[in-house]
């Protein structure tokens, strides 16, 4: 089996992190649009990975929303695609509820990258749990800044198989600690862009952080309770 992709595949594995949405991961509030279409990019050591979400919030402050990336490998190393689901609820915290907490969940699924040629499939598979924070430092009419930290156990888990004649599986997995720092940026209530960077804790693959960028738009009814508006 050609073991020189199970190294690539493996450092864009761990770096997969929640979808982000809510405030408390520094993007608009659903308060102003109960949808939420997001793009985001990562550059991990080793590739690119480009991604969208499509996220829908509820007034008690649940959403939940599904994923959809793609992963290239650089120097000629092929790519992956990603489906994937992430859901979190909102809480208020403090005298004036301007610290947003919420609980998140993510799982994605990754197909390739596959080399037809050497007959090699690959397929990987992550599950992240963690909690992210946010609060409100800066408000215009116009703009309001969000600085956002995050904190999750990531489990990854790879697959590398040789299907032709004798070939082999080679599986691996491994769970660790995944921390996120950024600062949102959102323009009249629904317009988001929030760079972070993601913070590997304890892997044994990759101690490297992935920087990223992602842009968010709110958009359809307005119907989150009061109580709950920033």
């Amino acid at each position: 089996m050609r073991r020189s992709l199970i190294v690539p595949l493996a450092l864009l594995a761990i770096v997969k992190s929640p979808a982000a949405a809510q405030t408390c991961q520094g993007l608009a509030s659903f308060s102003h649009g109960q949808l939420q279409v997001a793009g985001n990019a990562q550059f991990p050591t080793g590739g690119k990975i480009w991604g969208g979400s499509l996220t829908y919030g509820l007034p008690s402050g649940l959403y939940a929303g599904a994923d959809l990336s793609t992963t290239s490998i650089d120097n000629d190393g092929g790519s992956s695609l990603g489906l994937g689901a992430h859901a979190g609820y909102q809480m208020k915290l403090g005298r004036t509820q301007k610290i947003a907490l919420c609980p998140v969940a993510n799982l994605a699924l990754g197909m390739g990258p596959d080399d037809e040629a050497a007959q090699i499939n690959s397929s990987q598979t992550n599950m992240n749990f963690g909690f992210a924070l946010g609060t409100e430092m800066g408000a215009t009419q116009q703009m309001r800044i969000i600085p956002t930290a995050g904190l999750g156990l990531q489990y990854t888990k790879l697959k590398v198989e040789d299907t032709g004649p004798g070939g082999q599986t080679i599986e691996g997995s491994e769970t660790y600690g995944l921390a996120r720092l950024g600062v949102g940026f959102v323009f009249n209530q629904q317009i988001s862009v929030r760079p972070s960077v993601d913070i590997p804790l304890g892997s044994d693959f990759q101690s490297d952080p992935t920087f990223g960028v992602s842009v968010g738009y709110n958009f359809g009814s307005k119907g989150v309770s009061k109580s709950r508006r920033h």
